[in-house]
Protein backbone atom coordinates (compact mmCIF):
# COMPACT_ATOMS: atom_id res chain seq x y z
CA UNK A 1 0.00 0.00 0.00
CA UNK A 2 1.35 3.43 -0.90
CA UNK A 3 0.47 6.07 1.57
CA UNK A 4 0.71 9.75 1.00
CA UNK A 5 0.81 11.62 4.79
CA UNK A 6 -0.25 15.33 4.34
CA UNK A 7 1.15 17.33 6.96
CA UNK A 8 5.02 16.56 8.87
CA UNK A 9 3.04 17.59 12.45
CA UNK A 10 3.39 15.45 15.75
CA UNK A 11 -0.02 13.69 14.16
CA UNK A 12 1.54 13.02 10.61
CA UNK A 13 5.23 12.29 11.99
CA UNK A 14 3.84 9.91 14.59
CA UNK A 15 1.20 7.99 11.71
CA UNK A 16 4.15 7.80 9.33
CA UNK A 17 6.71 5.99 11.78
CA UNK A 18 3.35 3.97 12.83
CA UNK A 19 2.54 2.57 9.31
CA UNK A 20 6.57 1.98 8.27
CA UNK A 21 6.72 -0.11 11.26
CA UNK A 22 3.75 -2.16 9.53
CA UNK A 23 5.94 -2.25 6.16
CA UNK A 24 3.16 0.53 4.21
CA UNK A 25 5.21 2.55 1.80
CA UNK A 26 5.10 5.73 3.43
CA UNK A 27 5.54 9.48 1.95
CA UNK A 28 5.41 12.46 3.81
CA UNK A 29 5.03 16.08 2.25
CA UNK A 30 5.17 19.25 4.38
CA UNK A 31 4.23 22.54 3.39
CA UNK A 32 7.45 24.13 5.10
CA UNK A 33 10.53 23.96 4.11
CA UNK A 34 12.17 22.91 7.59
CA UNK A 35 11.11 23.49 11.30
CA UNK A 36 12.42 26.04 13.16
CA UNK A 37 12.24 25.93 16.83
CA UNK A 38 8.70 26.24 18.05
CA UNK A 39 8.51 28.22 21.58
CA UNK A 40 5.81 25.91 22.89
CA UNK A 41 5.68 22.82 25.03
CA UNK A 42 3.30 20.25 25.18
CA UNK A 43 1.92 17.98 28.07
CA UNK A 44 1.58 13.76 26.75
CA UNK A 45 -0.42 11.92 29.35
CA UNK A 46 0.00 8.78 30.62
CA UNK A 47 -2.22 7.37 28.00
CA UNK A 48 -0.02 9.07 25.40
CA UNK A 49 2.85 7.68 26.42
CA UNK A 50 1.37 4.09 26.58
CA UNK A 51 0.62 4.69 22.94
CA UNK A 52 3.95 5.46 21.97
CA UNK A 53 5.78 2.85 24.01
CA UNK A 54 4.92 0.07 21.41
CA UNK A 55 6.71 2.24 18.68
CA UNK A 56 10.15 2.87 20.93
CA UNK A 57 9.36 6.37 21.50
CA UNK A 58 8.33 6.48 25.01
CA UNK A 59 12.07 6.36 26.17
CA UNK A 60 13.96 9.23 24.19
CA UNK A 61 10.63 11.08 25.47
CA UNK A 62 11.40 10.20 28.78
CA UNK A 63 14.78 10.90 29.02
CA UNK A 64 13.84 14.35 26.74
CA UNK A 65 11.05 15.71 28.70
CA UNK A 66 10.25 15.99 32.63
CA UNK A 67 7.52 14.21 34.34
CA UNK A 68 4.14 15.16 35.45
CA UNK A 69 2.91 14.16 38.74
CA UNK A 70 0.86 16.53 39.34
CA UNK A 71 -1.25 19.37 38.10
CA UNK A 72 -2.65 22.21 39.71
CA UNK A 73 -5.39 25.05 39.29
CA UNK A 74 -5.00 28.57 41.71
CA UNK A 75 -6.92 31.84 41.61
CA UNK A 76 -4.98 34.29 40.40
CA UNK A 77 -3.42 35.00 43.34
CA UNK A 78 -1.80 31.44 43.68
CA UNK A 79 -4.35 29.91 46.20
CA UNK A 80 -4.95 26.09 45.47
CA UNK A 81 -8.54 25.71 44.34
CA UNK A 82 -7.82 21.90 43.09
CA UNK A 83 -5.13 19.23 41.99
CA UNK A 84 -5.29 15.94 40.33
CA UNK A 85 -2.60 13.01 39.88
CA UNK A 86 -2.06 12.74 36.21
CA UNK A 87 -1.51 8.91 36.65
CA UNK A 88 -3.30 5.85 36.63
CA UNK A 89 -2.08 2.14 37.89
CA UNK A 90 -2.64 0.54 35.02
CA UNK A 91 -0.64 3.03 32.64
CA UNK A 92 3.63 2.81 33.85
CA UNK A 93 4.69 5.23 32.27
CA UNK A 94 4.12 8.78 33.64
CA UNK A 95 2.97 11.82 31.84
CA UNK A 96 5.69 13.96 30.50
CA UNK A 97 6.17 17.78 29.42
CA UNK A 98 8.23 18.53 26.85
CA UNK A 99 8.84 20.94 24.24
CA UNK A 100 7.33 20.73 21.58
CA UNK A 101 10.84 21.24 19.08
CA UNK A 102 12.16 18.23 20.57
CA UNK A 103 9.24 16.02 20.61
CA UNK A 104 8.78 16.75 16.90
CA UNK A 105 12.82 15.64 16.42
CA UNK A 106 12.32 12.85 18.27
CA UNK A 107 9.30 11.56 15.96
CA UNK A 108 11.51 12.67 12.86
CA UNK A 109 14.17 11.08 13.85
CA UNK A 110 12.19 7.46 14.27
CA UNK A 111 10.66 8.26 10.97
CA UNK A 112 12.76 6.38 7.82
CA UNK A 113 10.82 6.84 4.69
CA UNK A 114 10.60 9.58 2.09
CA UNK A 115 9.86 13.46 3.32
CA UNK A 116 9.17 15.93 1.06
CA UNK A 117 9.92 19.32 2.64
CA UNK A 118 8.69 23.03 0.98
CA UNK A 119 5.50 21.19 -0.93
CA UNK A 120 2.23 22.20 -0.80
CA UNK A 121 -0.98 20.65 -1.82
CA UNK A 122 -3.09 21.61 -4.66
CA UNK A 123 -5.44 19.66 -5.46
CA UNK A 124 -6.76 15.96 -4.39
CA UNK A 125 -8.25 13.83 -7.21
CA UNK A 126 -8.63 9.88 -6.73
CA UNK A 127 -5.50 8.09 -5.96
CA UNK A 128 -3.50 11.10 -6.46
CA UNK A 129 -1.71 14.32 -4.58
CA UNK A 130 -1.19 17.04 -7.23
CA UNK A 131 1.90 19.63 -5.92
CA UNK A 132 2.36 21.91 -8.50
CA UNK A 133 3.35 20.05 -11.82
CA UNK A 134 4.16 16.81 -9.75
CA UNK A 135 1.47 13.82 -8.87
CA UNK A 136 1.88 11.41 -6.36
CA UNK A 137 -0.12 8.52 -6.68
CA UNK A 138 -1.68 7.26 -2.86
CA UNK A 139 -3.66 4.23 -2.29
CA UNK A 140 -4.46 6.43 0.83
CA UNK A 141 -4.44 9.72 1.34
CA UNK A 142 -4.10 10.92 5.29
CA UNK A 143 -5.08 14.49 6.28
CA UNK A 144 -2.59 15.41 8.98
CA UNK A 145 -2.16 18.87 8.06
CA UNK A 146 -3.77 20.64 10.88
CA UNK A 147 -6.97 22.77 11.48
CA UNK A 148 -6.71 24.29 8.21
CA UNK A 149 -6.33 21.04 6.41
CA UNK A 150 -6.28 21.08 2.58
CA UNK A 151 -7.06 17.77 2.99
CA UNK A 152 -10.57 18.16 4.83
CA UNK A 153 -11.48 21.05 2.44
CA UNK A 154 -11.70 18.14 -0.25
CA UNK A 155 -13.69 16.15 1.80
CA UNK A 156 -15.92 19.25 3.26
CA UNK A 157 -15.29 22.45 0.97
CA UNK A 158 -16.08 25.80 3.03
CA UNK A 159 -15.58 23.95 7.12
CA UNK A 160 -15.33 26.38 9.02
CA UNK A 161 -13.91 26.19 12.52
CA UNK A 162 -16.26 27.34 15.94
CA UNK A 163 -13.96 30.17 18.02
CA UNK A 164 -14.12 29.48 21.32
CA UNK A 165 -13.88 33.78 22.22
CA UNK A 166 -10.98 33.37 23.24
CA UNK A 167 -7.01 34.11 22.46
CA UNK A 168 -4.10 32.70 23.66
CA UNK A 169 -0.23 33.54 23.72
CA UNK A 170 2.40 30.70 24.37
CA UNK A 171 6.43 30.99 25.06
CA UNK A 172 8.84 29.13 26.68
CA UNK A 173 11.21 31.01 28.88
CA UNK A 174 14.76 30.02 30.66
CA UNK A 175 13.42 29.52 34.21
CA UNK A 176 11.74 27.17 36.33
CA UNK A 177 8.92 29.02 38.15
CA UNK A 178 6.81 26.43 39.34
CA UNK A 179 7.35 22.52 40.20
CA UNK A 180 4.60 21.35 39.17
CA UNK A 181 1.74 21.93 35.88
CA UNK A 182 -0.04 24.82 37.31
CA UNK A 183 -3.04 26.85 35.64
CA UNK A 184 -4.25 29.98 37.44
CA UNK A 185 -7.58 31.60 36.85
CA UNK A 186 -8.49 35.14 36.82
CA UNK A 187 -10.99 37.64 35.75
CA UNK A 188 -11.58 36.98 31.77
CA UNK A 189 -8.00 35.90 32.29
CA UNK A 190 -5.82 32.68 32.65
CA UNK A 191 -2.30 31.76 32.85
CA UNK A 192 -0.59 28.55 32.85
CA UNK A 193 3.02 27.22 33.72
CA UNK A 194 4.49 24.18 32.52
CA UNK A 195 7.93 23.10 33.89
CA UNK A 196 9.76 21.23 30.90
CA UNK A 197 13.06 20.38 32.46
CA UNK A 198 16.11 21.51 31.26
CA UNK A 199 15.99 24.85 33.36
CA UNK A 200 12.66 25.96 31.23
CA UNK A 201 9.34 26.45 31.54
CA UNK A 202 6.73 26.59 28.61
CA UNK A 203 4.05 29.27 29.82
CA UNK A 204 0.50 30.40 28.27
CA UNK A 205 -1.46 33.41 28.87
CA UNK A 206 -5.48 33.57 27.50
CA UNK A 207 -7.60 36.83 27.45
CA UNK A 208 -11.29 36.57 26.45
CA UNK A 209 -11.39 38.63 22.92
CA UNK A 210 -13.13 39.16 19.62
CA UNK A 211 -11.91 37.06 16.60
CA UNK A 212 -8.73 37.84 15.19
CA UNK A 213 -8.72 41.33 17.72
CA UNK A 214 -5.29 42.76 17.84
CA UNK A 215 -3.13 42.39 20.66
CA UNK A 216 -4.14 44.15 23.77
CA UNK A 217 -0.11 45.42 23.76
CA UNK A 218 2.77 46.00 21.94
CA UNK A 219 5.79 45.42 24.06
CA UNK A 220 6.73 43.29 26.61
CA UNK A 221 5.69 45.88 29.81
CA UNK A 222 2.56 46.03 28.01
CA UNK A 223 2.07 42.15 27.85
CA UNK A 224 3.51 42.06 31.77
CA UNK A 225 0.78 44.95 32.64
CA UNK A 226 -1.92 43.09 30.62
CA UNK A 227 -1.42 40.00 33.40
CA UNK A 228 -0.37 41.99 36.39
CA UNK A 229 -2.84 40.68 38.75
CA UNK A 230 -1.72 37.09 38.63
CA UNK A 231 0.61 36.21 41.25
CA UNK A 232 3.78 33.53 41.98
CA UNK A 233 4.44 31.45 40.01
CA UNK A 234 2.63 33.46 36.82
CA UNK A 235 5.00 36.62 37.91
CA UNK A 236 7.83 35.23 37.63
CA UNK A 237 7.08 33.32 34.33
CA UNK A 238 6.36 36.94 32.93
CA UNK A 239 9.29 38.04 34.26
CA UNK A 240 11.44 35.52 32.53
CA UNK A 241 10.39 36.82 28.90
CA UNK A 242 13.07 38.54 27.49
CA UNK A 243 11.95 38.91 23.91
CA UNK A 244 8.31 39.44 22.96
CA UNK A 245 9.21 38.38 19.39
CA UNK A 246 9.77 34.76 20.68
CA UNK A 247 5.54 34.74 21.35
CA UNK A 248 3.20 32.62 19.59
CA UNK A 249 -0.28 33.90 19.41
CA UNK A 250 -3.22 31.91 18.08
CA UNK A 251 -7.23 32.55 18.63
CA UNK A 252 -8.49 29.17 20.49
CA UNK A 253 -11.02 26.83 17.96
CA UNK A 254 -12.41 23.87 17.69
CA UNK A 255 -14.18 21.68 15.17
CA UNK A 256 -15.76 18.46 14.03
CA UNK A 257 -16.49 17.83 10.30
CA UNK A 258 -19.65 15.23 10.24
CA UNK A 259 -17.17 12.68 8.24
CA UNK A 260 -13.15 11.72 8.62
CA UNK A 261 -13.09 9.60 5.55
CA UNK A 262 -13.70 8.60 2.02
CA UNK A 263 -12.52 6.25 0.02
CA UNK A 264 -8.80 6.52 -0.24
CA UNK A 265 -9.14 9.69 2.00
CA UNK A 266 -8.84 10.09 5.62
CA UNK A 267 -8.87 12.78 8.53
CA UNK A 268 -6.46 12.64 11.60
CA UNK A 269 -5.99 14.80 14.78
CA UNK A 270 -6.74 18.70 14.14
CA UNK A 271 -8.28 18.04 10.49
CA UNK A 272 -10.46 15.66 12.05
CA UNK A 273 -11.13 16.70 15.43
CA UNK A 274 -9.52 20.38 16.52
CA UNK A 275 -9.91 20.87 20.53
CA UNK A 276 -9.64 23.76 22.05
CA UNK A 277 -6.41 23.17 24.85
CA UNK A 278 -8.38 23.46 27.95
CA UNK A 279 -7.77 19.68 29.03
CA UNK A 280 -4.22 19.16 27.23
CA UNK A 281 -5.57 16.54 24.67
CA UNK A 282 -5.40 17.99 21.22
CA UNK A 283 -1.45 16.54 20.42
CA UNK A 284 -2.41 13.46 22.42
CA UNK A 285 -5.57 12.93 20.37
CA UNK A 286 -3.73 12.95 17.05
CA UNK A 287 -1.12 10.21 18.57
CA UNK A 288 -3.68 8.18 19.43
CA UNK A 289 -5.33 8.50 15.79
CA UNK A 290 -2.26 7.62 14.80
CA UNK A 291 -1.52 4.51 16.04
CA UNK A 292 -5.26 3.62 16.12
CA UNK A 293 -5.33 4.08 12.08
CA UNK A 294 -1.79 2.47 11.48
CA UNK A 295 -2.60 -0.95 13.19
CA UNK A 296 -6.38 -0.80 11.60
CA UNK A 297 -5.35 -0.10 7.79
CA UNK A 298 -5.18 -3.98 6.68
CA UNK A 299 -8.57 -4.85 8.26
CA UNK A 300 -11.91 -5.05 6.50
CA UNK A 301 -13.66 -1.25 6.16
CA UNK A 302 -10.27 0.13 8.03
CA UNK A 303 -11.65 3.40 7.67
CA UNK A 304 -15.15 3.48 8.80
CA UNK A 305 -13.50 1.34 11.63
CA UNK A 306 -11.55 3.50 12.73
CA UNK A 307 -13.77 6.45 12.16
CA UNK A 308 -16.33 4.82 14.25
CA UNK A 309 -13.82 4.06 17.38
CA UNK A 310 -12.32 7.71 17.32
CA UNK A 311 -14.99 9.94 17.09
CA UNK A 312 -16.90 9.40 20.68
CA UNK A 313 -13.81 10.24 22.16
CA UNK A 314 -13.10 13.34 20.08
CA UNK A 315 -16.40 14.82 20.77
CA UNK A 316 -16.85 14.02 24.08
CA UNK A 317 -13.09 16.06 24.46
CA UNK A 318 -14.02 18.56 22.03
CA UNK A 319 -17.14 19.60 24.25
CA UNK A 320 -16.14 18.93 27.61
CA UNK A 321 -12.79 21.00 26.78
CA UNK A 322 -14.69 23.66 25.04
CA UNK A 323 -17.44 23.78 28.65
CA UNK A 324 -14.12 23.92 30.78
CA UNK A 325 -12.73 27.29 28.58
CA UNK A 326 -15.71 28.97 29.25
CA UNK A 327 -16.12 29.00 32.92
CA UNK A 328 -12.06 29.64 33.00
CA UNK A 329 -12.66 32.63 31.27
CA UNK A 330 -15.84 34.02 33.21
CA UNK A 331 -15.36 38.01 33.04
CA UNK A 332 -17.60 38.63 36.09
CA UNK A 333 -15.68 39.27 39.51
CA UNK A 334 -19.26 37.93 41.22
CA UNK A 335 -19.11 34.61 38.81
CA UNK A 336 -15.47 34.35 39.00
CA UNK A 337 -15.48 33.89 43.08
CA UNK A 338 -18.65 31.70 42.77
CA UNK A 339 -16.74 29.46 39.97
CA UNK A 340 -13.43 29.67 42.57
CA UNK A 341 -15.46 27.90 45.49
CA UNK A 342 -17.27 25.83 43.49
CA UNK A 343 -14.04 24.20 42.10
CA UNK A 344 -12.71 24.31 45.10
CA UNK A 345 -15.73 22.79 46.93
CA UNK A 346 -15.92 19.80 44.58
CA UNK A 347 -15.03 16.53 46.16
CA UNK A 348 -11.14 15.23 44.78
CA UNK A 349 -13.10 11.93 44.02
CA UNK A 350 -15.45 13.47 41.10
CA UNK A 351 -12.04 15.20 39.56
CA UNK A 352 -9.93 12.18 39.79
CA UNK A 353 -13.03 10.10 38.01
CA UNK A 354 -12.72 12.29 35.19
CA UNK A 355 -9.01 12.40 34.86
CA UNK A 356 -9.13 8.75 34.69
CA UNK A 357 -12.13 8.85 31.78
CA UNK A 358 -9.90 10.77 29.82
CA UNK A 359 -6.30 9.12 30.51
CA UNK A 360 -7.62 5.47 30.00
CA UNK A 361 -10.72 5.65 27.35
CA UNK A 362 -8.24 5.09 24.12
CA UNK A 363 -10.70 2.96 22.01
CA UNK A 364 -8.66 1.21 19.01
CA UNK A 365 -5.32 2.45 20.68
CA UNK A 366 -2.31 -0.65 20.78
CA UNK A 367 -0.49 0.30 23.95
CA UNK A 368 2.29 -1.77 26.23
Amino acid sequence: MKVVVVGAGIGGLTFAVAARRRGFHVTLVEQRSSFPEEGAGIVLGPNVMAALAPLNLAEPIVASGRAVKEMRITDSRGHLLASSRYSAPDLPIPAQAIHRSRLHKILHDAFDGELMLGRAVERIEAGKVWLGDRALSADLVVGADGIRSRVREALHPGFTPRYSGTTCWRFVVQAEVADQVTEMWGVGQRLGVVPLGGGQSYVFLTTTAARRSPAPFTDLAGLRAHWSKFAQPGKGALDALADISKVLHNDLEDGIPYRWQAPGMVLLGDAAHAVTPNLGQGAGLAIEDACCLASLLETPAALERFETLRRPRATWIRDRSFAIGRVGQLESPWLCWLRDRAVAWTPKFLNEAALKRLIRDMPGVPTA
